[in-house]
């Protein structure tokens, strides 16, 4: 009886275990609902179900305009299902980017994808009760009690595109966002980490996005910022190909033209600058403007005072056919001559020659002169066991010397170890809070 009670037990484990296995030979049958939420400063969070077993491998693909290609990030599953957390806290990401997203199995060298998702990452902090408008191409975003000046904003916008559209020969590509905030601190965490203070609008060109900040200045200087950012888009738009960003200085000198429809004061600051023979050269400005006030004010002033001399003597239509250089793939130079016929150097000396200076010419650095570091004597150092045990002082050391923690030798390199440690540490942030903005 006892043998019998046996197999029985055995036979039922056997049941038992038959569709388990089963289920497990049949492997990875797909994906099942894939969602993603997000809370704005914290994380954005990716989850998918599984069908049937995990996959030999599972990755996500998040990827967002602007970017080149897609972030890749493997991902274990957990009990028929996966979660992935993007920790926005620390990787920051700017507020209205839509985040696109699908789940890659590999099985028995075999992919498996999902179909691609998308989440807006949205500013939804707290105490923001935004509410909406749309006015004509724009749809206007505001809280609290700032309805009257948000729509004010996207009428503005209007003017703004229609007026770029005509001088840049195009049209814009798509609706824009407009994000008006009532207080400094709710702009700047918006804008994130790499925000430089002095500024009180900006436009992400690859988000059709515009941030305003209504503290920023006087109603009338809020409205000339609108049009100057809406016109970034439409720039962005005119002159949109897969192979460089336009000359900072033209971009930045449309926009401002664009404002009053020519250079205004901005003559009168080159004008000024010249005087001191403190101008720029336009290669200097093409990549990144300098963050010091006056020299990013002079920048601005020589893009705007720039666009004003093309127009005045090749017409606004000049404008119109370098934006269309740059949309076939034109070098900065090559667009200029293209625009106004004429090569960009010429282009560049007519400039200067319009306020009395000589191009500026490169400097050249100063020579390095010889090192006035003293370097420690033969044997001071630790050899490092060459001749001795690790630590151990060289054995023609008197008692005392060598290189032990706190005598002159080790301690003095380790700390010029660090040192320089520190300074690339604090170079790849500043590059990296440079990054983090494209247009302002």
């Amino acid at each position: 009886m006892g043998r019998l009670t046996r197999w029985l037990a055995a036979t039922v484990a056997a049941c038992a275990i038959g569709p388990v296995g089963a289920g497990a030979a049949a492997g990875f049958d797909g994906f099942g609902d894939a969602t993603a939420d997000s809370t704005y400063d914290d994380e954005i969070r990716f989850e998918v179900k599984l069908e049937g077993s995990a996959p030999d491998r599972l990755e996500l693909l998040l990827s967002t305009p602007g970017g080149e290609g897609s972030f890749v990030t493997p991902v274990e599953p957990d009990r028929g299902s996966a979660t992935y957390e993007w920790d926005t806290s620390v990787e920051y990401v700017t507020p209205n980017t839509p985040v696109t997203y699908r789940w890659r199995a590999h099985v028995d060298g075999d992919i498996v994808l999902s179909e691609a998702q998308t989440i807006r990452y949205e500013d939804d902090r707290e105490a923001l009760d935004w509410r909406s408008a749309q006015l004509g191409e724009a749809t206007v975003h505001w809280y609290g009690d700032a309805e009257a000046q948000a729509r004010r904003f996207g009428e503005l916008t209007a003017v703004g595109v229609e007026r770029a559209e005509q001088l840049l020969g195009t049209s814009l590509a798509g609706p824009v966002d407009v994000f008006v905030y009532a207080t400094r601190d709710d702009f700047a965490g918006a804008l994130g980490p790499g925000a430089r203070e002095w500024i009180g609008a900006v436009a992400y060109t690859h988000l059709r996005t515009i941030f305003m900040w209504l503290e920023g200045g006087s109603p009338a200087y809020l409205e000339v910022a609108m049009v100057h950012e809406v016109t970034h888009i439409v720039f962005h738009d005119a002159t949109d190909n897969p192979y460089h960003e336009p000359a900072r200085w033209l971009n930045e000198g449309i926009a401002t033209w664009s404002e009053i429809g020519d250079a205004g004061g901005q003559r009168s600051i080159v004008e000024f600058e010249a005087a001191g023979g403190g101008l720029f050269s336009f290669e200097a400005i093409t990549q990144q403007f300098p963050i010091g006030e006056r020299a990013a004010e002079l920048s601005y002033a020589q893009g705007t005072t720039m666009i004003d001399l093309i127009v005045d003597r090749y017409g606004p239509e000049a404008i119109a056919r370098i934006t269309a250089a740059y949309r076939e793939g034109s070098s900065d130079d090559e667009a200029l001559e293209l625009g106004t016929g004429i090569p960009a150097d010429q282009l560049y000396a007519d400039f200067y020659a319009e306020f009395g200076v000589a191009a500026p010419q490169p400097i050249s650095p100063e020579p390095i002169g010889p090192s006035t570091v003293d370097r420690p004597v033969a044997g001071e150092v630790d050899p490092g066991g060459v001749d001795g045990a690790p630590g151990e002082p060289p054995p023609d050391a008197a008692p005392g010397e060598g290189s032990q923690p706190g005598d002159d030798g080790a301690v003095p390199l380790l700390i010029a170890l660090a040192a320089g440690g520190a300074a690339a540490a604090v170079i790849a942030v500043r590059v990296s809070r440079r990054a983090a903005r494209r247009a302002s």
